[in-house]
């Protein structure tokens, strides 16, 4: 049963959505362009079978743009591509925390959507000091920084392997292409409960970063930025970021 009440709200949204650039269309409204990751990061965002954007990001830009004058437009990007074209103005926003880009001064940063803790991953238990590392190969997401890594990456502690997606990272680590996964733990919960339930995975007791993910945004919105904050804050406020993350962690097959 509810997976076809799931399934019907997806057609009807896709049939909004369709009506609604139909309509901006006609009426020459200007685009808003968010570059949203793939491969995907579910639960943040992710695309359902129908290329829907689904997960908690997609969920409130939806819910905002309803009362905005601009066609929200979503653009699956890679990473890096997705960074850079914000730079440039191909894009007007992409997920991102400040932390993580190339230049932070040149973007524009929304208020936190959600804050996330990021922990090493092993089939065995683990040496709880990354100090205590020696030679591990550790499964990390293409184009991605590790603030918290760079000093084991740089003397040889860690050994980084690139993979493309977190997926990528958890099966590489089953298949012992690697000692260790990091792994922030909402996406983390979210593949170990929906495509590794069978697997038996330790993490180290204490995380070893943690992250606000936020909305970085091309320097042209800054006024919009600023509805799109105390909006943010209002869903924080009445717990519905909060239900959504804890829907979108669910099994969903």
């Amino acid at each position: 049963m509810d997976s076809n009440i799931s399934k019907e709200h997806r057609v009807f949204t896709k049939f909004m959505l369709t009506i609604l650039l139909f309509s901006f269309q006609v009426l020459g409204v200007e685009t808003f362009k968010i570059a949203i990751y793939y491969p995907q990061v579910p639960p943040y965002m992710y695309a359902a079978d129908d290329n829907v954007p689904q997960g908690v990001v997609p969920e409130l830009l939806n819910a905002f743009f309803l009362g905005q004058p601009y066609q929200l437009q979503y653009v699956f990007e890679n990473r890096q591509r997705a960074e850079l074209g914000v730079y440039e103005g191909k894009y007007d926003a992409t997920v991102l925390a400040a932390k993580w880009t190339i230049d932070a001064s040149a973007l524009l940063f929304s208020q936190p959507i959600v804050n996330h803790r990021d922990f090493l991953y092993s089939l065995k238990p683990l040496q709880q000091n990354l100090a205590n590392l020696d030679k591990n190969s550790i499964c990390l997401r293409r184009y991605y920084k590790y603030d918290a890594l760079n000093i084991e990456l740089d003397k040889g502690s860690l050994i980084r392997v690139d993979s493309d997606s977190e997926f990528d990272q958890f099966n590489m680590l089953v298949n012992q292409r690697c000692d260790l996964a990091y792994m922030n733990e909402h996406v983390a919960t979210w593949l170990i409960n929906n495509h590794f339930s069978t697997m038996v995975f330790h993490r180290n007791n204490v995380e070893a970063d943690q992250a606000d993910l936020t909305l970085a945004l091309n320097p042209k919105w800054a006024g919009l930025k600023q509805q799109l904050d105390i909006f943010i804050k209002d869903a924080h406020r009445r717990g519905v970021i909060e239900k959504s993350l804890t829907q979108h962690m669910k099994k969903t097959k």
